[in-house]
């Protein structure tokens, strides 16, 4: 009586079991067969270049900014070298300002080829 009693069980649970990967199966074929349209691929390709786009800006500006920084860390070098001195106002400090204005200052004194001995 026992044998017969999960010999029932064991089909009952494969019957279930079969029915709900039997229905999984179809939801699956379902949404892929509704990812597959002209508009759904048309979208996903829309999607993928504005991604694409933003990812562009997105270096563009790290690289901008990069390009900033680094010109205000040698600003002072030059400054030091030259003797020029660059005049810049708040509104030329973003990416988009014109560049900065150049006040000539005295040249610094040359040093001569000659060694006294």
């Amino acid at each position: 009586m026992k044998r017969i009693h999960y010999f029932a069980a064991g089909v009952a649970l494969g019957a279930m079991s079969m029915r709900r990967t039997r229905r999984a199966k179809e939801a699956a074929r379902a949404a892929m067969a509704a990812q597959l349209t002209p508009s759904a691929i048309a979208a996903d390709v829309a999607d993928a270049i504005a991604e694409l786009g933003n990812a562009v800006g997105s270096f563009a500006s790290d690289v901008r900014q990069g390009a900033l920084n680094r010109q205000a860390s040698y600003r002072p070098v030059i400054d030091n070298t030259t003797g020029a001195v660059l005049m810049v106002g708040p509104e030329s400090a973003g990416p988009d300002a014109s560049p900065p204005t150049v006040v000539a200052a005295d040249p610094p004194p040359r040093r001569s080829a000659r060694r006294s001995a």
